[in-house]
């Protein structure tokens, strides 16, 4: 059984080494990796985890009729795996071609792997919630 004097420096060193571990965006800048943005208005899509891959959709409400926008077959469709919402609204990522099948909501924020909504590599289009 450990002391008091060990397991209180056995804490330090566990917080000490917890510090020493960069946060992803300290990592992206200590490596000139510029991070993933979008503008205020703007949702972005990727093809990959953590923003990465091509940057298939790069839209804003208003260039989205109401009814939706649908993901090009030989641009993203069946391809997205992250996204950044910085609208005000709710994106509504949708399995099937014209607004159908399957869906997940995504309100405004940074979303870095589909995989953990059930939605990786699934949308097909989408439609906005304001």
């Amino acid at each position: 059984m450990l002391g008091r004097k060990s397991q209180v420096l056995g804490a330090a060193g566990f917080i000490a080494a917890a510090v020493a571990i960069p946060a992803p965006s300290a990592f992206a800048s200590a490596t000139g990796a510029t991070p993933a943005v979008a503008a205020p208005g703007e949702v972005r899509m990727w093809e990959d985890p953590d923003y990465t891959g091509s940057l298939y959709v790069h839209t804003t409400p208003g260039q989205c009729p109401a009814e939706g926008c649908d993901i090009d077959g030989w641009d993203g469709d069946n391809e997205i795996s992250s996204v950044i919402n910085e609208t005000n609204c709710t994106v509504r990522l949708w399995d099937l071609d014209g607004f159908a099948g399957g869906y997940v909501d995504l309100g405004p924020g940074r979303w870095g792997n589909l995989e953990l909504q059930g939605f990786d590599n699934k949308a097909e289009s989408y439609t906005f919630y304001c």
